[in-house]
Protein backbone atom coordinates (compact mmCIF):
# COMPACT_ATOMS: atom_id res chain seq x y z
CA UNK A 1 0.00 0.00 0.00
CA UNK A 2 1.33 3.69 -1.08
CA UNK A 3 1.69 5.71 1.63
CA UNK A 4 2.82 9.53 2.01
CA UNK A 5 5.18 11.62 2.59
CA UNK A 6 3.20 14.85 3.54
CA UNK A 7 -0.23 16.29 3.16
CA UNK A 8 -1.36 14.88 -0.47
CA UNK A 9 2.19 13.66 -1.41
CA UNK A 10 2.50 10.43 -2.60
CA UNK A 11 5.89 8.84 -2.14
CA UNK A 12 6.42 7.40 -5.25
CA UNK A 13 6.26 11.22 -6.31
CA UNK A 14 9.09 12.53 -4.08
CA UNK A 15 11.33 9.94 -2.58
CA UNK A 16 13.80 9.24 -5.40
CA UNK A 17 17.71 9.54 -5.46
CA UNK A 18 17.93 12.62 -6.81
CA UNK A 19 15.67 14.05 -3.77
CA UNK A 20 17.66 12.20 -1.50
CA UNK A 21 21.01 13.48 -2.94
CA UNK A 22 19.67 17.13 -2.97
CA UNK A 23 18.48 17.10 0.74
CA UNK A 24 21.42 15.87 1.65
CA UNK A 25 23.56 18.00 -0.15
CA UNK A 26 21.89 21.25 1.48
CA UNK A 27 22.26 19.59 4.81
CA UNK A 28 25.62 18.60 5.15
CA UNK A 29 27.59 20.60 2.27
CA UNK A 30 25.74 24.17 2.43
CA UNK A 31 25.13 23.95 6.13
CA UNK A 32 21.04 24.59 5.71
CA UNK A 33 18.63 23.91 8.73
CA UNK A 34 16.25 21.37 7.89
CA UNK A 35 13.53 24.35 8.35
CA UNK A 36 15.06 26.01 5.40
CA UNK A 37 15.54 22.89 3.27
CA UNK A 38 12.11 22.19 3.58
CA UNK A 39 10.84 25.42 3.03
CA UNK A 40 12.50 25.89 -0.03
CA UNK A 41 11.49 22.65 -1.27
CA UNK A 42 8.16 22.58 -0.50
CA UNK A 43 8.72 20.12 1.91
CA UNK A 44 7.26 18.76 5.49
CA UNK A 45 10.53 19.34 7.84
CA UNK A 46 9.72 15.80 9.00
CA UNK A 47 10.07 14.26 5.87
CA UNK A 48 13.53 16.17 4.91
CA UNK A 49 14.65 14.47 8.67
CA UNK A 50 13.23 11.27 7.28
CA UNK A 51 15.08 11.76 3.92
CA UNK A 52 18.75 12.69 5.56
CA UNK A 53 18.59 9.46 7.65
CA UNK A 54 17.96 7.12 4.01
CA UNK A 55 20.45 9.31 2.59
CA UNK A 56 22.48 7.64 5.46
CA UNK A 57 21.39 4.28 5.27
CA UNK A 58 21.46 4.08 1.53
CA UNK A 59 24.90 5.27 1.10
CA UNK A 60 24.17 8.63 0.04
CA UNK A 61 26.24 10.14 2.50
CA UNK A 62 29.40 8.73 3.44
CA UNK A 63 31.02 10.58 6.78
CA UNK A 64 34.41 11.42 6.42
CA UNK A 65 36.45 13.40 9.16
CA UNK A 66 39.47 15.25 7.51
CA UNK A 67 41.03 18.70 8.22
CA UNK A 68 39.68 21.39 5.82
CA UNK A 69 41.81 23.21 3.02
CA UNK A 70 42.56 26.18 5.25
CA UNK A 71 45.26 27.31 3.13
CA UNK A 72 42.49 27.46 0.23
CA UNK A 73 39.71 29.00 2.33
CA UNK A 74 42.41 31.52 3.38
CA UNK A 75 43.43 32.34 -0.44
CA UNK A 76 39.52 33.04 -1.49
CA UNK A 77 39.24 35.45 1.24
CA UNK A 78 42.14 37.31 0.60
CA UNK A 79 40.90 36.94 -3.77
CA UNK A 80 37.45 38.91 -2.06
CA UNK A 81 38.67 41.45 -0.26
CA UNK A 82 41.88 42.95 -2.54
CA UNK A 83 39.33 42.70 -5.29
CA UNK A 84 36.16 43.49 -4.23
CA UNK A 85 34.23 40.26 -5.00
CA UNK A 86 31.06 38.60 -3.25
CA UNK A 87 33.20 35.08 -3.19
CA UNK A 88 36.20 33.57 -4.39
CA UNK A 89 36.27 29.85 -4.74
CA UNK A 90 40.04 28.62 -4.86
CA UNK A 91 40.43 24.64 -6.30
CA UNK A 92 43.47 22.64 -5.68
CA UNK A 93 45.79 22.94 -8.22
CA UNK A 94 45.96 19.25 -9.71
CA UNK A 95 49.33 19.20 -11.44
CA UNK A 96 47.68 16.04 -13.80
CA UNK A 97 44.64 17.75 -14.78
CA UNK A 98 43.86 21.16 -13.86
CA UNK A 99 40.55 21.76 -16.04
CA UNK A 100 39.21 18.90 -14.19
CA UNK A 101 39.90 19.69 -10.71
CA UNK A 102 38.82 23.40 -11.33
CA UNK A 103 36.12 22.22 -13.09
CA UNK A 104 34.56 20.02 -10.27
CA UNK A 105 35.15 22.32 -7.90
CA UNK A 106 33.13 25.28 -10.09
CA UNK A 107 29.98 22.56 -10.92
CA UNK A 108 29.74 21.96 -7.40
CA UNK A 109 29.49 25.92 -6.81
CA UNK A 110 27.53 26.53 -9.32
CA UNK A 111 24.74 23.94 -8.42
CA UNK A 112 24.72 25.38 -5.24
CA UNK A 113 23.04 28.67 -6.95
CA UNK A 114 20.56 27.34 -8.79
CA UNK A 115 16.84 28.12 -7.98
CA UNK A 116 13.71 27.04 -9.76
CA UNK A 117 11.96 29.13 -12.46
CA UNK A 118 15.90 30.50 -12.52
CA UNK A 119 17.29 32.77 -15.64
CA UNK A 120 20.75 31.97 -16.29
CA UNK A 121 23.04 33.07 -18.98
CA UNK A 122 25.94 31.19 -20.50
CA UNK A 123 28.88 32.14 -22.14
CA UNK A 124 30.95 29.26 -24.39
CA UNK A 125 34.62 27.66 -24.18
CA UNK A 126 36.50 24.75 -22.56
CA UNK A 127 36.75 25.58 -19.88
CA UNK A 128 32.98 26.25 -18.85
CA UNK A 129 32.35 22.75 -20.80
CA UNK A 130 34.18 20.92 -18.55
CA UNK A 131 31.89 22.67 -15.97
CA UNK A 132 28.95 22.06 -17.06
CA UNK A 133 29.81 18.34 -18.09
CA UNK A 134 31.03 17.89 -14.20
CA UNK A 135 27.22 19.31 -13.09
CA UNK A 136 24.52 16.36 -11.95
CA UNK A 137 20.82 16.16 -12.02
CA UNK A 138 18.95 18.32 -9.27
CA UNK A 139 15.74 18.49 -8.48
CA UNK A 140 15.66 22.44 -9.29
CA UNK A 141 13.73 22.80 -12.63
CA UNK A 142 12.12 25.18 -15.08
CA UNK A 143 15.31 26.95 -15.42
CA UNK A 144 15.46 30.01 -18.62
CA UNK A 145 19.20 29.30 -20.32
CA UNK A 146 20.19 31.72 -22.63
CA UNK A 147 23.39 32.41 -24.97
CA UNK A 148 25.37 35.54 -23.89
CA UNK A 149 27.18 36.00 -27.17
CA UNK A 150 27.27 34.11 -30.54
CA UNK A 151 28.83 30.85 -31.61
CA UNK A 152 32.20 30.17 -33.16
CA UNK A 153 33.32 29.03 -36.43
CA UNK A 154 35.75 26.82 -34.49
CA UNK A 155 36.15 22.96 -35.00
CA UNK A 156 36.56 22.28 -31.40
CA UNK A 157 33.39 20.22 -30.34
CA UNK A 158 31.14 20.53 -27.52
CA UNK A 159 32.51 24.56 -26.50
CA UNK A 160 29.71 26.08 -28.31
CA UNK A 161 26.91 28.21 -26.69
CA UNK A 162 24.71 26.31 -27.99
CA UNK A 163 26.23 23.20 -27.14
CA UNK A 164 26.48 23.92 -23.61
CA UNK A 165 22.91 25.34 -23.18
CA UNK A 166 20.83 22.31 -24.79
CA UNK A 167 23.19 19.95 -21.93
CA UNK A 168 22.72 22.12 -18.93
CA UNK A 169 18.79 22.29 -19.43
CA UNK A 170 18.64 18.46 -20.02
CA UNK A 171 19.37 18.10 -16.46
CA UNK A 172 16.85 19.87 -15.57
CA UNK A 173 13.23 18.93 -15.70
CA UNK A 174 11.22 21.76 -17.30
CA UNK A 175 14.00 23.72 -18.31
CA UNK A 176 13.72 26.10 -21.83
CA UNK A 177 16.51 26.85 -23.50
CA UNK A 178 16.85 30.51 -26.02
CA UNK A 179 19.56 30.03 -28.74
CA UNK A 180 21.31 32.94 -29.79
CA UNK A 181 20.92 32.02 -33.94
CA UNK A 182 24.31 34.24 -35.01
CA UNK A 183 27.90 34.01 -34.83
CA UNK A 184 29.57 35.70 -31.93
CA UNK A 185 32.70 37.24 -34.55
CA UNK A 186 31.49 38.44 -37.87
CA UNK A 187 33.62 40.11 -41.12
CA UNK A 188 32.16 43.76 -40.81
CA UNK A 189 30.32 46.18 -38.64
CA UNK A 190 27.45 46.13 -41.76
CA UNK A 191 26.98 42.04 -41.13
CA UNK A 192 26.61 42.43 -37.56
CA UNK A 193 24.11 45.89 -38.20
CA UNK A 194 21.92 43.36 -40.80
CA UNK A 195 22.27 40.41 -37.36
CA UNK A 196 20.64 42.52 -35.03
CA UNK A 197 18.03 43.75 -37.34
CA UNK A 198 16.40 40.45 -36.79
CA UNK A 199 13.95 40.15 -34.35
CA UNK A 200 14.78 36.81 -33.17
CA UNK A 201 18.21 37.52 -32.38
CA UNK A 202 17.33 40.66 -30.77
CA UNK A 203 14.96 38.69 -28.23
CA UNK A 204 18.04 36.30 -27.78
CA UNK A 205 20.06 38.99 -26.67
CA UNK A 206 17.23 40.59 -24.44
CA UNK A 207 16.51 37.67 -22.31
CA UNK A 208 20.60 37.05 -21.88
CA UNK A 209 20.47 40.45 -20.75
CA UNK A 210 17.86 39.81 -18.58
CA UNK A 211 19.66 37.00 -16.69
CA UNK A 212 19.96 35.80 -12.91
CA UNK A 213 22.90 34.01 -13.29
CA UNK A 214 25.69 33.99 -15.88
CA UNK A 215 28.49 32.05 -16.69
CA UNK A 216 31.42 33.36 -18.16
CA UNK A 217 35.02 32.27 -18.85
CA UNK A 218 37.79 34.03 -19.70
CA UNK A 219 40.07 34.38 -22.55
CA UNK A 220 43.82 35.56 -23.15
CA UNK A 221 45.74 36.91 -26.00
CA UNK A 222 47.91 34.03 -26.83
CA UNK A 223 47.47 33.49 -30.53
CA UNK A 224 46.10 29.58 -29.50
CA UNK A 225 43.36 31.04 -27.24
CA UNK A 226 39.65 29.81 -28.87
CA UNK A 227 38.64 33.36 -29.94
CA UNK A 228 41.49 34.35 -31.31
CA UNK A 229 41.50 31.42 -33.67
CA UNK A 230 38.00 32.36 -34.82
CA UNK A 231 38.39 32.61 -38.89
CA UNK A 232 36.82 36.24 -38.15
CA UNK A 233 39.21 37.68 -36.06
CA UNK A 234 42.41 38.19 -38.63
CA UNK A 235 46.31 38.76 -37.79
CA UNK A 236 46.21 42.04 -38.10
CA UNK A 237 42.60 42.47 -35.71
CA UNK A 238 44.80 40.71 -33.08
CA UNK A 239 47.76 42.86 -33.20
CA UNK A 240 45.28 46.20 -33.22
CA UNK A 241 43.92 44.71 -30.37
CA UNK A 242 47.35 44.17 -28.62
CA UNK A 243 48.22 47.92 -29.88
CA UNK A 244 44.87 48.95 -27.89
CA UNK A 245 46.20 47.06 -24.73
CA UNK A 246 43.71 44.26 -24.57
CA UNK A 247 44.84 41.27 -22.36
CA UNK A 248 41.61 38.84 -22.17
CA UNK A 249 38.18 38.50 -23.39
CA UNK A 250 35.01 37.72 -21.68
CA UNK A 251 32.04 37.03 -23.24
CA UNK A 252 33.89 37.39 -26.97
CA UNK A 253 34.59 40.91 -26.11
CA UNK A 254 37.87 42.56 -24.70
CA UNK A 255 38.90 44.40 -22.23
CA UNK A 256 42.62 45.69 -20.53
CA UNK A 257 44.67 45.43 -18.28
CA UNK A 258 42.47 48.36 -15.85
CA UNK A 259 39.03 46.22 -17.10
CA UNK A 260 38.08 49.08 -19.19
CA UNK A 261 36.45 47.35 -22.99
CA UNK A 262 39.27 47.85 -25.85
CA UNK A 263 37.35 49.02 -28.26
CA UNK A 264 38.32 46.64 -31.44
CA UNK A 265 35.98 44.77 -33.05
CA UNK A 266 33.12 45.81 -30.59
CA UNK A 267 31.48 46.74 -33.60
CA UNK A 268 31.57 43.18 -35.22
CA UNK A 269 30.35 41.46 -31.93
CA UNK A 270 26.86 39.65 -31.56
CA UNK A 271 26.69 39.60 -27.93
CA UNK A 272 25.42 41.56 -24.87
CA UNK A 273 27.15 44.84 -23.86
CA UNK A 274 29.61 45.43 -21.04
CA UNK A 275 26.88 47.02 -19.10
CA UNK A 276 24.54 44.28 -19.85
CA UNK A 277 26.43 42.10 -18.48
CA UNK A 278 27.66 44.54 -15.39
CA UNK A 279 23.98 44.57 -14.37
CA UNK A 280 23.50 40.94 -14.10
CA UNK A 281 22.55 40.38 -10.55
CA UNK A 282 25.80 36.91 -10.46
CA UNK A 283 28.27 36.81 -12.67
CA UNK A 284 30.35 34.04 -12.42
CA UNK A 285 33.95 33.88 -13.83
CA UNK A 286 35.42 30.74 -14.11
CA UNK A 287 39.15 30.61 -14.80
CA UNK A 288 42.49 28.99 -13.98
CA UNK A 289 46.07 28.79 -15.91
CA UNK A 290 49.63 30.80 -15.61
CA UNK A 291 48.65 31.98 -19.10
CA UNK A 292 45.51 33.58 -18.43
CA UNK A 293 46.46 35.59 -14.70
CA UNK A 294 47.01 38.82 -16.99
CA UNK A 295 43.31 38.38 -18.21
CA UNK A 296 41.93 37.37 -15.10
CA UNK A 297 43.49 40.75 -13.52
CA UNK A 298 41.81 42.93 -16.12
CA UNK A 299 38.92 40.91 -15.69
CA UNK A 300 38.20 41.30 -12.20
CA UNK A 301 39.05 44.64 -12.73
CA UNK A 302 36.18 45.31 -15.00
CA UNK A 303 33.46 45.21 -12.15
CA UNK A 304 31.78 42.41 -14.10
CA UNK A 305 32.05 39.83 -11.65
CA UNK A 306 30.70 38.75 -8.36
CA UNK A 307 32.23 36.02 -8.10
CA UNK A 308 35.30 33.88 -9.14
CA UNK A 309 36.63 30.04 -9.11
CA UNK A 310 39.75 29.37 -9.88
CA UNK A 311 42.96 27.48 -8.59
CA UNK A 312 45.18 27.60 -5.84
CA UNK A 313 48.48 28.31 -8.14
CA UNK A 314 46.56 31.21 -9.96
CA UNK A 315 45.24 32.40 -6.79
CA UNK A 316 48.51 32.87 -5.32
CA UNK A 317 49.97 34.71 -8.51
CA UNK A 318 46.93 37.19 -8.68
CA UNK A 319 48.00 37.99 -4.71
CA UNK A 320 51.28 38.75 -6.13
CA UNK A 321 52.63 35.71 -3.58
CA UNK A 322 54.84 32.72 -4.42
CA UNK A 323 53.77 29.40 -2.69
Amino acid sequence: METEDGPGRPAAAVRGVDHLTEVARRFYLLGWTQVQIARDLGLDPSTVSRYLKRARDEGIVRVEIRPPRRRNVELGRQLANQYRLSRTIVAPTDERDDLQALAAVAAEYVGTLLRTGMRIGVGWGTTLSAVIRFMEPGIVSDLLITQLAGGLSDPVPGIQGHELVRHLAGLYPGSRVHYLHAPSIVDSPSIRTAILSDSSVRAALALAANSELALVGIGEMRPEATLLRAPQITTEDRLRLLAAGAVGSMNSRFFDAAGRPAGQLDERTVAIEWPELAAIPTVVGIAAGAAKVEAIRGALASGCLEVLVTDEATALALLDRVS
